[in-house]
């Protein structure tokens, strides 16, 4: 075992040979998602801090109840590392339970408060009194205060004099997190007290006013109040600020228009992005305006927000005939989405049939996607649930899974025959995805009449053959009939693969050498350093997916101004995947700016898709997987538009 001068040394990563078994032990445990008590009892017992922090971080990750006691325990450790993944861990098992105990442990070391803080979030309306409590004694540091802000953010209702007590705190932290908590849910208490910090010093904190002051937010009352202020902001240095100002002013209509329009000539893209995307709120159907701004900036995403607003207000512009015969798959699909949306009721099914018949599988989902909304609408001219059913055949899987999901919003439990013919046609498929949309559909309708399924269709479902996929089977986890199917497990590797993501990730991270990586884009470089000590295994993935050149060629598929900037999906509509989900790895890395986190269509289905955070997020916190931050190219960040391209990703020698 390790002397005390390892111990000592254990800040570099110096761990000896059976130590670094036992933290790959610990990384196979989390990995499979099943608790080992007695792993987690040896490594606890370990004189290395990061090995016991990492056992108790693994206890919550893997949900681990048969030793959530010791977690308690762990809060008033003296070695902060472990205490505050303890008090983490706490909040990934929302173990109601342990509220009295995370309370106590707001007044201890900062990093074991704030961490507490953030489980009692999660917890919620259970330990709404001691989040109360705590606000209104005060007394914490600046750090645990905010802490319990971000937690206050999440209940409801807000407790929005508490919150606002701290707006005027000079500890910035302090007063962003009350702004946070009372804009993140737009707390109607509260808006009236946030509304002098459109003038604050920190443009986090103004863009978060901005964003909080919309019209259904503030309603009459503060309308006369707010209307003034976001027009102050939409003027702001700060290009974050005057997006979310758009945003928030268009929402008030017609009323707005002249004050929104000259975002239209904003010098910054994403702003210009964000006023189209909001314009269809602020303009009529009359087509004249629509056409004017869509001939006066030429960039992609601009003209199409334009095309996508003016279809939703009926308006179908001259460019989707045009674009609708263009050699890109984008401005195919673009029109696709438009034309069957601006399309008369009557007519939605006969726009969609046209690019139904495109080669590409991208452009066939967005028709599809034009057309999910109305999948329980009688609308003249055809009956769309039942279209929509007729193309169950397509050959592209993504297209069949957009077509489930759409009539997965209302099951029936007559349509199941033709469901689970779907999933076992889906064997086929490389990507699970339309096998799972078949199994939720399945397990929407039992859950929502099993009593009416036809002795037939109940027989099919039992002799469905049982998964290997833990996805698949976590879609059926309360369908009766497929009870086997929970033992399904997530599938793990030999032990010698985690002993080299130790010895190859986790160590070199821990002693000062995190693996880095060069995002090379075609408006200039980003460089990322990675978490190889918190998300290993995410970080891994990353690692061999760029030195293999998966992300070669890629583009940014989807950014969204002020949240984050989306990469890693070849397909480039989203849908696109490495053919494999990895197991999320959740952390105690706080989503900032320029942040790199994993992208998820649910738990523990992360692939190659990754985002680049454009400000603080909070909510991400704990759901995501961090594992990175952008250590150069902040500015290249901000420049970064939806369709951009990835020149490659490299990895840092």
């Amino acid at each position: 075992m390790c002397t005390a001068p390892c111990v000592r040394a254990q800040g570099t990563g110096a761990l000896d040979t059976s130590e670094i078994r036992l933290s790959a032990r610990l990384l196979r445990m989390a990995d499979g998602r099943s608790l080992d008590t007695a792993l987690v009892d040896e490594a606890l017992a370990s004189q290395i801090r990061a090995v016991r922090a990492q056992a108790a971080l693994a206890i919550g990750q893997v949900g681990g109840k048969a030793r959530i006691v010791r977690l308690r325990t762990l809060l008033s450790d003296p070695d902060t590392g472990p205490a505050a993944n303890a008090a983490f861990a706490l909040g990934l098992t929302r173990d109601s339970a342990s509220v009295a105990a995370l309370g106590a442990a707001l007044r201890v070391a900062p990093a074991v408060a704030v961490e507490a803080a953030w489980s009692l979030g999660e917890i919620g309306g259970q330990a709404r009194s001691v989040i109360e409590g705590a606000l209104a004694a005060g007394a914490m540091t600046p750090a645990a205060t905010a802490g319990l802000l971000r937690a206050a953010a999440k209940l409801r209702p807000v407790p929005a004099a508490l919150i606002a007590r701290h707006l005027a705190a000079s500890n910035p932290e302090v007063r962003w997190a009350a702004a946070y908590a009372i804009a993140r849910p737009r707390a109607r208490d509260g808006l009236r007290a946030l509304l002098p910090l459109a003038g604050d010093s920190l443009a986090g904190i103004r863009a978060l006013v901005a964003g909080a002051l919309t019209k259904s937010a503030t309603g009459d009352s503060l309308a006369d109040l707010a209307r003034p202020a976001l027009r102050v902001l939409l003027a702001d240095r700060d290009h974050l600020v005057r997006t979310s100002a758009v945003r928030s002013l268009a929402t008030f209509g017609a009323l707005e228009r002249e004050a929104v329009l000259p975002l239209f000539r904003d010098a910054d893209v994403n702003v210009r992005v964000a006023a189209a995307q909001s314009i269809r709120a602020v303009l009529d159907s009359a087509p004249a305006v629509w056409e004017r701004l869509f001939a006066a900036d030429t960039t992609f995403m601009v003209r199409q927000s334009l095309l996508d607003g003016a279809a939703r207000s009926g308006v179908a512009l001259g460019a989707i005939a045009v674009w609708g015969t263009n050699t890109d798959w984008h401005y195919r699909a673009a029109a696709a989405a438009a034309g069957a949306t601006a399309a008369p009721a009557s007519r939605r099914i006969d726009a969609a049939r046209k690019s139904l018949d495109d080669e590409d599988g991208r452009v066939r989902a967005a028709a599809i996607g034009a057309l999910a909304t109305l999948a329980d609408s009688a609308v003249p001219g055809g009956d769309v649930r039942a279209f929509l059913a007729g193309q169950l055949s397509d050959r592209d899987p993504f297209v069949r899974s957009a077509i489930i999901s759409a009539l997965a919003q209302h099951p029936r439990s007559g349509e199941t025959a033709r469901m689970l013919q779907a999933y076992r046609e889906a064997f086929e498929d490389d990507d699970n995805d339309a096998r799972i949309a078949a199994l939720q559909f399945i397990a929407a309708a039992w859950k929502q009449d099993s009593a009416s399924w036809s002795a037939a269709d109940v027989a099919s479902l039992r002799a469905l053959p049982a998964t290997p996929d833990a996805l698949e089977a976590a879609a059926v986890k309360d369908v009766g009939p497929l009870t086997s199917w929970r033992a399904v497990a997530p599938r793990v590797r030999d032990l010698a693969f985690y002993d080299s993501v130790v010895r190859a990730i986790v160590l070199p991270s821990r002693a000062g050498h995190a693996a880095r990586a060069r995002i090379v884009t075609e408006r200039g470089e980003i460089a990322i350093t990675f978490f190889g000590a918190d998300a290993p295994l995410t970080v891994r993935n990353f690692l061999d997916l760029a030195r293999k050149g998966y992300y070669k060629g890629t583009r940014f598929h989807r950014v969204v101004p002020n949240f984050v900037a989306q990469d890693g999906d070849p397909r480039g509509d989203g849908n696109g995947g490495p053919g494999y989900a990895i197991r999320d790895e959740l952390n105690r890395r706080r989503y900032g700016r320029g942040v790199v986190g994993m992208a998820l269509s649910g738990p523990d289905t992360g692939g190659s898709q990754y985002f680049l955070t454009h400000a603080a997020q909070p909510h991400l916190d704990g759901h995501y997987t961090v594992f990175g931050y952008l250590s150069a190219g902040d500015a290249v960040l901000d420049r970064i538009v939806q369709g951009d391209r990835i020149v490659d990703v490299q990895v840092v020698p």
